[in-house]
């Protein structure tokens, strides 16, 4: 049994080193997708798949008024549908791109609404120990929590 499952373990990493990047250069480039980037970079990298996208966008306009003219219908139908998803992909990109202009990703903001959603709990905290009515202080509470879920649980994509 020790034997079989030594042979296995062999062949698994062959199989690894195999599919595995030898150079430097693959190996950095894997690295590279999992580094954070800054907002500059965030917004470049979006303008340029818009760029392309819009690109996309013309070519197939350009291929369904030729197959339209041609009196391909059910091609130009095809084609009119990825016109349409190419469209969408663009508005998600563009509100994408919104968003991130917009600050809301902000770590300190996130951050600084953490710590206001703290001293607001706090402050409850002593409320309810002096056994005064804390009504209004539950109501900030909801209404900061309702902020910070609103700012930071859309749009994670």
């Amino acid at each position: 049994m020790g034997q079989d499952f030594n042979e296995r373990l062999k062949v698994m990493r062959e199989k690894y080193l195999e599919n595995f990047p030898q150079d430097e250069a693959e190996q950095q480039a894997q690295l590279e997708a999992f580094k954070k980037m800054t907002t500059a970079e965030k917004l470049e990298r979006i303008q340029s798949s818009l760029d392309i996208l819009v690109e996309k966008k013309s070519l197939f306009k350009e291929k369904y008024h030729a197959l339209k003219a041609e009196g391909k219908l059910d091609e130009a139908e095809e084609t009119m549908s990825h016109i349409q998803m190419i469209a969408d992909k663009i508005m998600h990109l563009e509100e994408k791109m919104a968003w991130i202009r917009s600050g809301e990703t902000d770590p300190a903001k996130k951050e600084r609404l953490k710590r206001q959603l703290a001293a607001l709990e706090l402050k409850r905290c002593k409320a309810q120990l002096d056994k005064k009515h804390c009504g209004k202080i539950d109501e900030k509470i909801a209404a900061k929590k309702e902020a910070f879920i609103k700012a930071y649980t859309k749009n994670t994509a």
